[in-house]
């Protein structure tokens, strides 16, 4: 990735107007000119990922197509009444149509291997970046960008020994992950150099004020995850993506 691309611009899932995890966050997500949009996965009794931030007793009773019939899908939720879930597989058909990226902020161990299989089946491996839960994977992830989410306790405060972070670095590379994905409260410029020089992705989460974008746009993150893509592309100047 060359300067000028840095930070690539990933929506928050629920960025726009609608409600988070639906078709028309997704499409909001796309008209904002987003690299990336970032998604919450969970799965159903049937191992069917979809798109979902809150765990449900209902995800453990029925599938995903029984859970879009109403009265049904309508105790999920309000936004339920209105927008059905999602399902991963159809999402990464229209993400490769596309040819935008996927951040998929998986929620639960559960949900880790169905997800991974589904992208592998897709051939969507070049699109996606994985955050959340990690652990547990048995499918063969090459091609994929996993991200090892740092700890809170990694908060950056006065003091903080860089061989701290020097080691959670090397826990990365040598758990064979492709980068890291830190909340913004803990980046600083030692930080964003130290992952670099272990050749880490770093992405930055949740990222609305201006003046923060552009001290993480002069640190150059990788990607910055947003609720406000827009003025994110005018905070790097209107590039197109």
């Amino acid at each position: 990735m060359n300067d000028n691309a840095r930070p690539l611009i990933t929506a928050h899932t629920g960025s726009g107007q609608a409600p988070a995890n639906t078709w028309s966050s997704f499409l909001e997500a796309c008209d904002a000119r987003a690299d990336v949009a970032e998604v919450d996965i969970r799965v159903t009794k049937k191992q069917e990922p979809i798109l979902m931030h809150d765990h449900s007793p209902l995800l453990e009773q029925y599938g995903v197509d029984e859970l879009n019939q109403l009265p049904l899908r309508a105790q999920l939720g309000d936004i339920y009444l209105e927008h059905e879930l999602v399902k991963l597989e159809e999402l990464l058909q229209e993400a490769i149509r596309r040819q935008i990226k996927l951040n998929l902020d998986i929620k639960n161990g559960e949900a880790v291997n169905p997800t991974l299989k589904l992208v592998k089946a897709a051939h969507a491996e070049h699109l996606i970046y994985v955050t959340g839960c990690t652990e547990g994977i048995e499918v063969e992830a090459s091609g994929m960008a996993l991200l090892l989410n740092a700890p809170m306790s990694m908060i950056i405060k006065a003091g903080t020994r860089h061989d701290q972070i020097r080691g959670f670095c090397q826990q990365a590379r040598q758990e064979g992950y492709a980068g890291v994905n830190l909340h913004e409260a803990m980046v600083t410029p030692a930080f964003v150099d130290i992952a670099h020089a272990h050749n880490l992705f770093v992405s930055v989460y949740t990222v609305n004020e201006p003046q923060r974008m552009k001290e993480l746009i002069e640190m150059k993150v990788d990607s910055i995850t947003t609720m406000k893509p827009e003025l994110l592309h005018r905070m790097k100047g209107g590039q197109a993506r």
